[in-house]
This record gives C-alpha cells, sequence and structure tokens, in this order.
C-alpha cells in the first residue's frame, strides 16, 4: 500500500462529500459538508488529501490555533478502505506535519467509546487529559440577564485564570469545538469582542462567562463559566440564558468538562446533556516552558 498526502483540493469535494455522508450512520449526516470550504480556505491551517493508486481514500486537517497550538480534526477514511492501517498513517503524518510546522501541543478530540482514534494517540504518544459533555438549554427572559464586561475588569478576571476549576481543565477552555489555553491575551481579545459578562457582588465579580455568537449558529456558545461557589455557578447559567435570549436566538448550548461543578450547576438549571462523551487528548511536541502554560496569579 502506497499512501499519497497532499493539500486537499476544491475538485475533491464531491469524492470526499461522498465517502463521509454517512459517518455516524445511514441517517446522521457528517459536519464536513458545512466545513469543507472553510478549511480549503484556511491560509494557516493543513487540509490533507490522502491518495491510494490515485484514488482519494482519506482527508484530516490540523488547524493552527495561535501560540504554537495545533487542533487535529476531520480524519475520515472512506468506509470502503477501512482497516487497511489508511487511518493510522494518516494520524500519523499529520504529528509528523505539526512538528515540521513548529508546533507546540497537539491535541484532538474523539468519542469516549472510539477506541480506534484513542489507539492511533497512543501509538504516537497522545495523553488523555480530560473528558467533556454536549449541553444546552432554551433561551429564556425568566431570570436577570448578566453584566457585560469590559477591559476595565481584566485586573480582576486574572485571578480566575488560577481557578481550580480551570486547572481541573488544564488551563484549555473550548471553542466551536476546538480548545486551547486560556492565556491573558485571549481572554483580554474576548473582553475587546465584549463576550464576557459576570455577575457582580459586594466583593466583587460573583461569577462570569466567555459567550460567544458564531457566524451561522443557531445557538449561543457558553465557552467557559467560572464562579466563587455551587450558587453563583447557577445563577451564573441562568443569566446565561438569559443572555440568549437577548440575543436573539433560540438557545445556548456547552461543551463542558465532566466531572466538574459546572455539570451540576448546568443541570439544575435547565441544561438537558447529550449521551456521548467527548475525550480531548494532548501530545507536547516540545519540551514544556511551565513558566508558559501556569496561569497568571
Amino acid at each position: 500500500m502506497k499512501l499519497v498526502f497532499r493539500a486537499a483540493r476544491a475538485g475533491d469535494k464531491p469524492r470526499v462529500l461522498e465517502f463521509t455522508a454517512h459517518t455516524w450512520g445511514e441517517d446522521e449526516g457528517d459536519y464536513i459538508k458545512d466545513v469543507f470550504d472553510d478549511w480549503l480556505a484556511d491560509p494557516k491551517g493543513q487540509f490533507v488529501a490522502a491518495e491510494l493508486e490515485g484514488w482519494l481514500v482519506a482527508i484530516g486537517k490540523l488547524t493552527d490555533l495561535g501560540d504554537g497550538e495545533l487542533w487535529l480534526e476531520g480524519l475520515r477514511v472512506d468506509p470502503d478502505h477501512r482497516r487497511q492501517g489508511i487511518g493510522a498513517a494518516l494520524h500519523s503524518y499529520h504529528v509528523d506535519l505539526a512538528r515540521r510546522l513548529g508546533g507546540r501541543v497537539l491535541r484532538y478530540a474523539t468519542g469516549q467509546n472510539n477506541s480506534v482514534s484513542q489507539n492511533f494517540g497512543a501509538r504516537t504518544g497522545f495523553q488523555l487529559i480530560s473528558s467533556y459533555r454536549w449541553h444546552a438549554a432554551e433561551a429564556t427572559t425568566d431570570f436577570p440577564p448578566p453584566d457585560r464586561l469590559s477591559a476595565s475588569d481584566l485586573p480582576e478576571l486574572r485571578r480566575w485564570l488560577d481557578s481550580p476549576l480551570l486547572h481541573s481543565a488544564h488551563g484549555l477552555y473550548p471553542r466551536v469545538w476546538k480548545l486551547s489555553r486560556l492565556s491573558e491575551q485571549r481572554l483580554q481579545a474576548h473582553l475587546e469582542s465584549g463576550q464576557v459578562f459576570g455577575l457582580r457582588g459586594q466583593a466583587g465579580l460573583r461569577g462570569w462567562a466567555i459567550c460567544c455568537l458564531e457566524p451561522g449558529w443557531d445557538a449561543v456558545e457558553l465557552n467557559h463559566f467560572d464562579a466563587i461557589d455551587s450558587l453563583a455557578l447557577a445563577d451564573m447559567a441562568r443569566a446565561m440564558r438569559r443572555y440568549a435570549a437577548d440575543a436573539g436566538l433560540p438557545k445556548i448550548e456547552m461543551l463542558a468538562l465532566d466531572p466538574s461543578p459546572l455539570i451540576d450547576a448546568l443541570r439544575e438549571t435547565g441544561f438537558n446533556a447529550d449521551d456521548s462523551t467527548l475525550v480531548i487528548l494532548e501530545l507536547w511536541l516540545e519540551a514544556r516552558d511551565v513558566t508558559r502554560e501556569t496561569p497568571l496569579r
């Protein structure tokens, strides 16, 4: 078997949509059709196609999240060519590609029950670091709204970058199904974009959240929230349901660290969980610089 790896091309789309049409079953489509054009146009990412004897049989996407963090996604093999080592070869190719591109760390997500994908990672040195469950709730005006925070709140928010919750998440937070480190620079960018909210108390912030409106989504994405105690966590979750209503969207969704105090707060405040669990795998490609990874105190 001689696989040839090359950059994906616009002309590959019909073939790719053909073999990804039923990735999760006859009645469940794949998101590849929704992201193919964006991946092709990504100036920083690497959208890879694999050919076997001139026939396109697999794809994968390496996404540059910035600051040396790379994300592997969309690894797909034509069902007619599975169990031939193509998936493992494509996975290994992306690990080598990440190193050649100078990445510091490579991560990816897969289903908790996807032993094949997890075995790919185990063979190339990945460590399973966390798991997440998808939660969603209807937007509602039944609760008070949160305050929108600004750059002037950054000094107070810095201490939250060292919270027990963020430590248990390895310093990561999700956005559009990809996880990256919640650095001060990223937090500041969210503040400047009006995507950070909070609940104020007499002694300062009781809780806060990052919440993004993604183009084309029919829901608000709750990316991260934290609070001083379980009561404030629940109040924060309720406030973000109100924010979704004020934003004119029907629901709010979150990929939430599980287990964590977030899970109880979400369930208490009307969020329903998806049955499946995602696990996050991580591979450090160079010696880890602890001073860069430790959240600010």
